[in-house]
This record gives structure tokens, sequence and C-alpha cells, in this order.
């Protein structure tokens, strides 16, 4: 079987061969890094399964041929046979109001911004699918789609934090699950009509402007940490560019963007019955018609900006249930509506896998008649992507896809990055890889390494504090990073004091490397570096930082100047004493 692979005719023909071919890779391939199973079946080319069958190695994240040496490299044929290579998929039981906790973060899971301190309030959505900013092709350029009164309540919003399932706790109240932060909400979101140039489907050649109603709002997923919270490697957060359950066409990714803004062909009807698909939090994957486009909607206020009024929405997508897509006619919740309160942030998407939408409202039940259809609404994923300047992570080449040939897609950047939005808050922009402050960019770690410093992190997640300050840690280490790169006053101070020696001790402390950290350091003591760092970042961070910095930087300095506090077992007997009896 030199030369072309064998076709699926040549492998049903000698089962025999391909059984021990396939015995043959499995004890192969299962020796490499990362692999967690081989098995067989169709190949998946372009996020499509194809009729091939090949030998499939399931991995936990794919990385590119230059990050492989040559022999952990899975060659395209293995003894004859096609190769295959596939992410292992997150399973979860069919059920309604999904609060699970997902490794990759990726379309259709719950997020919620932070929640109100004083009611305990939360705000709950769904997480459409990860978006990137145009013409950046830096790795970091990861981030989150969702509506704007998702993430924007009356106490969260810009400068605050989107969680995945759920929002830490404030002081008084209890948190109901797990607790990831991912990362800062950005400024710039929409919930109101915006005016679009479009083309005038009356008179071809000609443009009209047209009020669209949008509500959409992002969030950067910070992929990196670098020390403590960690291994010190890259990509401690994953992601996925796929939807959970999505399964159009057999496959979870998002195939391209269109615009249906005036294409009769999307509406379903009985000669001509499309279906379009999106997957929430509350309903999970639910099956639709669209019945009518651009149809008008009297929106609820903007709840983040105080006394503001009705919106009379313009331009959305109608979409009803499919009642025949399941058994009895009906969502999981008993409902015969296409999303319902939670599901706000899902991608709508066609037959083919390309977003068309983003579900943002719908008709409420009505108590006399809880069984009639409700309508579900949609704005225009084209005019969403437009306004927020962000591109769809997918394999399509259309107007507002990642790969866009029309330069709305990812493309190195032709103007110089800013670092702070027009309101002043700091935008982390820099396509710059963040290393360590002050010093060269941090080693790998070996397996030991990493089984000690996950060991000292769950010893101390384990005390009454620890989830608390951990928290705090991974909302605030970009800025601080930032700051300690970007500020003079801040950089000043941090050299100034010895701050990258101590970091260094500390990393080498936390690895195992050393059995203590010292206090001084050239005559400058720890006390000196962590009063002078609260004092310069209070001055020149943001509002997150210097509550944090409030809330806990008197216990930080009292633990981590103590004569007798030489380590992290040091640390974790102040924070067991600080604990009520």
């Amino acid at each position: 079987m030199n030369g072309t692979p064998a076709d699926n005719t040549q492998i049903l023909a000698d089962p025999e061969r391909f059984k021990q071919a396939y015995a043959r890779a499995k004890a192969h391939f299962r020796t490499f890094e990362g692999v967690a199973g081989v098995g067989f079946g169709r190949k998946e080319t372009g996020g499509e399964l194809k009729d091939d069958i090949a030998i499939v190695i399931y991995v936990r994240a794919k990385r590119s041929e230059a990050e492989l040496p040559p022999e952990q490299r899975i060659p395209p044929v293995f003894e004859g046979y096609r190769t295959d290579v596939r992410v292992v998929r997150e399973a979860a039981d069919f059920v309604c109001d999904n609060t699970g906790e997902y490794d990759h973060i990726q379309g259709g899971i719950q997020i919620e911004p932070a929640i109100d301190p004083t009611t305990g309030n939360q705000s709950q959505g769904t997480l459409g699918c990860i978006v990137r900013r145009r013409n950046d092709s830096s790795r970091e350029n990861v981030y989150l789609l969702t509506c704007k009164h998702v993430l924007f309540t009356a106490s969260a919003g810009a400068g605050g934090y989107a969680y995945h399932p759920f929002a830490p706790a404030p002081s008084g109240f209890v948190s109901p699950g797990a607790s990831n932060t991912l990362g800062p909400v950005q400024a710039a979101a929409f919930k109101g009509n915006v005016p679009v140039t479009v083309p005038d489907p009356a008179n071809p050649g000609q443009t009209i402007t047209e009020n669209f109603y949008i509500d959409c709002a992002t969030a950067r997923i910070d992929i990196d940490s670098k020390c403590c919270g960690s291994t010190c490697t890259h990509d401690t957060t994953h992601y996925d560019e796929a939807i959970i359950d999505l399964q159009i066409n057999g496959v979870n990714t998002i195939a391209d963007v269109r615009d249906v803004f005036a294409d009769p062909s999307i509406i379903s009807t009985a000669a001509n019955p499309r279906l379009v698909f999106k997957v929430g939090r509350t309903t999970g994957r639910t099956v639709g018609k669209v019945t009518h486009v651009n149809s008008p909607i009297t929106a609820p206020p903007d709840a983040s900006i105080p006394g503001s009024g009705s919106i009379n929405g313009n331009n959305l997508i109608e979409i009803e249930f499919d009642t025949t897509s399941t058994a009895n006619g009906q969502n999981c919740k008993g409902g015969v509506s296409f999303s319902e309160k939670g599901d706000s942030g899902s991608l709508l998407l066609d037959e083919q896998g390309r977003a068309i939408g983003l579900v943002c409202s719908g008709i409420d039940q009505d108590p006399a008649n809880p069984t009639a259809p409700r309508s579900s609404f949609a704005c225009h994923i084209i005019v969403v992507l437009d306004n927020l300047s962000i591109c769809i992570g997918s394999a399509g080449t259309s107007h507002g896809s990642s790969h866009a040939t029309d330069g709305s897609g990812v493309a190195p950047a032709t103007v110089a990055e800013q670092d702070t939005t027009p309101a002043g808050q700091i935008a982390f922009a820099s396509a710059q890889v963040e290393g360590v402050p002050g010093l060269a960019a941090p080693r790998p770690v070996s397996a030991a390494e990493e089984r000690h410093m996950r060991a000292l992190l769950a010893a101390f997640r384990e005390t009454r504090l620890g989830p608390e300050l951990h928290a705090t840690f991974a909302e605030v280490r970009r800025e601080v990073g930032y700051l300690v790169r970007n500020s003079r006053p801040v950089k000043v101070a941090w050299h100034r004091h010895k701050g990258p020696a101590f970091l260094a001790h500390v990393l080498n402390h936390v690895a195992g490397e050393a059995d203590r950290v010292p206090h001084a350091i050239d005559g400058v003591t720890r006390r000196a570096l962590l009063v002078r760092m609260r004092e310069v970042l209070a001055a020149h961070g943001s509002n997150p930082l210097r509550r944090a910095l409030e809330r806990h930087g008197d216990d930080l300095i009292a633990m981590l100047t103590r004569p007798d506090c030489d380590s992290v077992a040091d640390c974790l007997d102040y924070l067991h004493e600080k604990e009520p009896a």
C-alpha cells in the first residue's frame, strides 16, 4: 500500500489488515505527549466530516508542527492508511440550564459579569462564540461575543470582568458554583439602533442608510498566566472556535458568516423549509425557522444607563421554534420558543453552519396561554461585527470571518495599536508576548515542578481566604504586568526596589528549587518593595485594582513581612491562623 492511501473499498475488502495496523497505531501514538486516545472513523477536513475512513488520533489541544519536535509529529499516513487529528470534545447530559464548568472556553456556555455587591443579583447569559479584533494577528487576540445586557448591568460593565460559569460571590453571599475569571469587559458595546449603509434592494448599485438594532458586547479572554496560579507557561486558559453540541452537518465549528439583510431564501416556507440553530445556556441546542427578516421590536431599556427608556429597535431577524425538532413539540423547558431567558448572546446559524445573527431577546410567556408559540429575535451578525470591529473565528472567507479576503478578518495591523480607549481605560492591546517583568522569558517547567506548584496552589485554595485571594490575583495580574512594563512611575519603583530579583526568588521557590525567599536583597527589604508598589499601583491603576489593594493590601503585607515568613508553608500557616476558631 505504498503511495496513495487505502480507500474505503480497500479497507472494507481486507478489514483484518486494517485492524492490525490500527492496533499498532494505537500503541505507537498513545506514547505521544498530549494524545488522549486513538480510534478510527470518518476523516474531518475543514471542520466537515468526509467519507474517508482514517485512523483518528485524539488530543487535548492541537498544536502547530512548529511547536512539536519531529518525532512527536503525526504523519498524514500510517502504514498505508490516512490519519486524522481531532480535539477531544466536551460531553454533557442533555439538560436545561447548563451551568457546567468547561475546560475549553467556547460558544454555548454560561457566562456572568460581577454580582451586584448590595443585592447579590446575577445576570446570566450565553457566550456566543470566539471573536477576534480585525487586522490583528497577535496570539492574545482572543475575545468572547455576547449581548451588552449580559455583561453590562447597573453594577457591572467596562472595567469589570466576565466569568464562567459563575461570578465569585461578594461578601455576605454564597456562590452557586465554580468561578473562573475569563478577562475584562471591553468598553465598546451597543444596545440600541446604529446607522448602517446597505445596498438598496430597489436600486441596484445604490445604497441607503438604515437603522439596525444591535445588543452586543465583548470581553477579552486572558489565555496566558505567568506565575503562582499556573505552570508558568502559555495557554493556561484554553478555548475552541466551536459551539458545544452545535452539530450542524456533524460538526460543532462555525463554517462562515452570512448576510441575510435582503435575502429571501432564509425565510422558511412549505416549499423552502429552511432551518436555523443556536446553543444557549438555558435551552441548549434548539432548531428554529426564520419567519421574518428586518422586524421591528420594542426593546427593554439599557440597564447600564440610569433613567434610560424602552428602545424602538429596527431590523431584527425573527425566529420561531421548530416544533417538529423534538418528540413532544417543546423545548427542554416545556415551552414553544426558540430561546428563553439566559440564552441571550447565542449565535444564530443557518443549515450550512454560517453565522447570521446574535440572539438578543424574545416575547415573554403569556400566563393565560403558556403553550402558545413565542418569537425570538436576533441582531444581524454583520452589523454587530462591523460596529465592534471584530471577526468570527471560522474557516470561511466571507465578510466578517477571521479568514475574510476583503480586509474584515485577521491580518497584520496596519496602524499602531493604542494602549487606552477613548474613555481612558487600559485596553491591553499590545501584541507583545508578556514575559516576567524585568526578567528574561520564563523557562519551561518540568512535570515534577508542575506537580509541586499545583500542590501548593491546592493547599492555598483550601484555606478560608485562599480562593478569594487567588481570584483577585487572576483579575489584576495582567494590569499589574502592564503597568510594570509601561507606566514609568511603576516601572521605576519596581526596579529600584529589586522587584525582578525578588520575583526570581519567588519563582524558584514555588518551582521547588529553593526552600526560602530572602527578606532583603542588596539592602532592600521585602516590606520596602511591597509598601512602595502598593502606593504606585494605587496611584496609577484602575478602579478594580485600587479596590483589590484596599481589600487585601494590609493582610498581604502583614503576611509577607513577618520575620518567620520564609516560604509558602509559612504563608499557609499565617492564613490558617487567620481563620476563625
